[in-house]
């Protein structure tokens, strides 16, 4: 008991330390921890340094859920993330799941950024929400959420939606496995917003970095737009929500996720939230995916190029208006012509049976 309140008490003041202030690293938190004495100071014993390293860094993970700490490189002397068995890697994400610890006097968002892109930063070419009156709006990329949705994404393209504890997978797709991630706890994200809690402490506060990183602003756009996705992906399309509401059934990672806001998210027609930008009968990836407007182009882009491979799927896609209702017009004219002439074909074979009866 004694062990789990001392691990409850350094869990919180690292909260609170990273609340507090900006920039910081793990060192610096080790330091601000010693201070208040939520730890005790390493005795010049490197070993014991390197486990309280890794404890913090395992913290944070847990805390901004952006990734998941390798608890079980007991002896590693590198800050590891877990990767779980068949996991697959679209290179989007993760490029490495180790790096020195020697990182660790580097700011947050500098040791985040050496694993990859967990923290997706929107481009730097433009510094404010596009407007529809900027030179770059004939080039922008507009979505329907009738074209671009769970249901097509299954259907067309046979994409298995992988549920995840990891917020920095969310709508991470790899093309090779057709796994789309998907994060299943959209109540952290309004946490976050109404806390500024833990997943700000990975911001950058450099303007101009080589490799962009994510500012403050940027993670709040980071979070607002996850939210938004599950509307796009499933809320707004009829077929969409009776997909998700059978994986309900089948999944048991769903069934059992305590998060109600999952299904208030991806079930209500209409929905309604402070933290959840409105829904849209067009979205635009410049305007409405910051951030993540990388990830829900290649899924668009990805469906654009889809073709039916069986009649159950061309019966289900209306993308292209036209080319559905040409298939119910040649497929009724050409069934009552068929049946017509079955019709012809009967009542003549009918003709002879009775002329033949007279004749004998």
């Amino acid at each position: 008991m004694g062990e789990n309140s001392r691990f409850h008490k350094i869990f919180l003041a690292i909260n609170q330390i990273t609340r507090s202030q900006d920039n910081l690293s793990i060192d610096e938190i080790l330091e601000k921890l010693i201070e208040e004495d939520a730890l005790t100071s390493d005795s010049g014993s490197s070993n014991v340094s390197v486990a309280q390293r890794r404890l913090v860094f395992a913290m944070l993970g847990w805390q901004s859920m952006l990734f998941l700490p390798a608890i079980d490189a007991r002896w590693s002397t590198n800050l590891n993330i877990y990767r779980a068995p068949g996991q697959p890697n679209s290179g989007l994400v993760f490029d490495d799941w180790s790096v020195s610890i020697d990182l660790t006097d580097r700011p947050l968002a500098i040791l985040l950024k050496a694993f990859g892109n967990l923290l997706p930063a929107r481009s730097r070419s433009s510094d404010n929400v596009a407007s529809e009156l900027a030179k770059q709006a004939f080039s922008w990329i507009s979505l329907s959420p009738s074209d671009t949705n769970a249901y097509l994404l299954h259907t067309l393209l046979r994409v298995n939606i992988r549920w995840v504890d990891t917020l920095s997978l969310h709508l991470d797709y790899d093309k090779a496995t057709r796994s789309l991630s998907i994060f299943r706890h959209p109540s952290f994200c309004v946490a976050m917003l109404q806390s500024k809690g833990a997943i700000y402490s990975f911001a950058s506060i450099e303007l101009y970095p080589v490799d962009p990183r994510a500012t403050s602003e940027d993670i709040t756009h980071f979070l607002h737009e996850t939210l938004l996705s599950y509307r796009l992906l499933f809320g707004q399309a009829k077929a969409s929500r009776r997909f998700f509401r059978n994986m309900l059934k089948s999944e048991t990672v769903l069934s059992c996720n305590p998060d109600p806001l999952l299904r208030l998210l991806c079930l209500d027609q209409y929905f309604a939230h402070s933290f959840v930008p409105p829904d849209r009968t067009v979205y635009v990836t410049a305007r409405d995916f910051l951030v993540l407007g990388p990830r829900v182009e290649r899924l668009a882009d990805e469906l654009r190029v889809a073709k039916p491979k069986s009649l159950v799927d061309l019966l289900h896609d209306r993308r292209d208006t036209l080319q559905y209702w040409t298939f119910w017009f040649v497929a009724i004219i050409g069934g009552a012509g068929i049946l017509l002439g079955v019709l012809q074909v009967m009542l003549a074979t009918i003709q002879v049976l009775q002329a033949s009866g007279k004749l004998a």
